[in-house]
């Protein structure tokens, strides 16, 4: 994922083949290793088992807030689709509490293609509140803002002290994804670089998206 490509990136994932991605992955991590080899076997009866029936791009929802987060592979570029007001929802249940940040310090979230330039075309919407992923395995371990980049771009504009944002990490907002296929492959992704890393005492992650099904 890169900042600055949203609208490359909206044309090219179209063309995303998610399951030619998974058997070039999947033949990768069978020649890594013996362990590679079984974390590869039993993707591939996912794949080829729970996933066959899931089509791609996924349809977003009507009068639901969402967001798309492209990564970008080998195989192209993938659109992870993620719930914005399920989101909302899960922070209020779970009472999760927003972290304080000088906006200075937490602007580099803000991707430029997600701020709308023409401000007689921004529509404030804070219903949702600020949110911003890390991942090792989707963000390269950088904070990315997917709710509330106008607020953090007006609050580090107008050098306000402080803005309260809401931080997830890796596992942490999985129940963002609102679409089998999103899940999938950031499972995937998790399990692909920790054998080529050579990290197989983390485990595998096919177990938990098994059961989340």
């Amino acid at each position: 994922m890169q900042h600055g490509k949203i609208e490359i990136y909206e044309k090219e994932s179209r063309d995303f083949k998610p399951f030619t991605h998974f058997h070039s992955r999947i033949q990768e991590m069978k020649n890594k290793s013996g362990y590679g080899n079984e974390v590869a076997r039993k993707w591939t009866e996912i794949v080829n088992g729970n996933l066959i029936s899931e089509t791609y791009p996924v349809i977003h929802p009507i009068g639901k807030e969402t967001f798309s987060l492209y990564a970008e592979f080998p195989t192209g570029v993938f659109e992870y689709t993620l719930d914005i007001d399920g989101a909302t929802a899960l922070i209020k249940d779970k009472r999760n509490k927003p972290v304080n940040f000088s906006p200075k310090n937490i602007i580099e979230s803000v991707d430029p293609g997600n701020i709308n330039k023409d401000p007689n075309r921004i529509k404030p919407n804070h219903k949702n509140p600020v949110m911003v992923l890390q991942s090792r395995y989707l963000t390269d371990n950088k904070p990315y803002c997917i709710n509330g980049n106008h607020r953090i771009f007006k609050a580090y504009r107008n050098n306000d002290p402080l803005i309260e944002v809401f931080i997830f990490k890796e596992l942490e907002f999985v129940p963002f994804f609102y679409d089998v296929l999103s899940k999938a492959l950031y499972y995937f992704e998790m399990d692909y670089v920790n054998i080529m890393t050579e990290q197989s005492e983390i485990g595998t992650f096919t177990y938990d998206f098994s059961r989340r099904l």
